[in-house]
């Protein structure tokens, strides 16, 4: 399962006026408010459903076809994450760490 942050998509709209489609960037779940990167190497609950960050996504610039891009979107891009737990995600699920 893939995730990116929302904010990511805001600064390719914002500064690079590239606007992606919804599916386009390739990932399954948008977040708000959460700094991916902070989930390297953990395991994380969105409402049931438990996952355990896998890598890093590095890939983005692949969808939009714009390899200029590539210095912005360094350890932007989301990240892929295994499902320990499978459980429906809805819009407004928390992502809390598990511990």
């Amino acid at each position: 399962m893939t995730f990116i942050e929302e904010e990511t998509m805001e600064s390719l709209r914002r500064d690079h006026k590239l606007e992606l489609a919804p599916g386009e960037a390739r990932r399954n779940v948008v977040t708000r408010g959460t700094p991916l990167n902070h989930l390297v190497g953990r395991e994380f609950r969105v409402g049931e459903a438990v996952l355990r960050h896998v890598e890093l996504c590095e890939h983005l610039v692949n969808a939009t076809g714009k390899k200029s891009l590539l210095p912005n979107l360094i350890h932007r891009g989301g990240l892929y994450a295994q499902v320990l737990a499978s459980a429906e995600i809805r819009t407004g699920n928390e992502i809390e760490e598990v511990r």
